[in-house]
């Protein structure tokens, strides 16, 4: 992993405010930025196992696997589920498809 070529990823949660007419809002809570490298998922493999949608995916990893760790507590979690969570790089909007070892693979909403 080049550490001089990493970028800026903000993690953050999805929550529902109820507004004062009844009416129901999403708003994002910031959770914290990580400096990640990207890697486009772009190898047979994973075009086998994605499919169509891999033009949309990513693979991103921390150098320290914090982002890892925390994301995985999440994956079996019923009431602060990973569904929750979403990955912003420069304003665009990704959501989590998978977490490993290898890194967190991230598909374009």
């Amino acid at each position: 992993m080049l550490l001089r070529y990493l970028e800026t990823v903000t993690l953050k949660k999805s929550i529902t405010v109820k507004q004062p007419n009844g009416s129901r809002i999403e708003e994002y809570e910031t959770l914290g930025e990580y400096e990640v490298p990207k890697q486009e998922l772009d190898d047979q493999i994973s075009a086998s196992i994605y499919g169509a949608s891999i033009v949309n995916m990513l693979r991103i990893k921390t150098p320290l696997s914090n982002l890892e760790n925390l994301l995985k507590s999440k994956l079996n979690n019923t009431t602060d589920n990973i569904s929750k969570y979403f990955i912003f790089i420069n304003k665009t909007k990704y959501k989590i498809k998978s977490v490993n070892s290898k890194g967190i693979e991230i598909e374009l909403v």
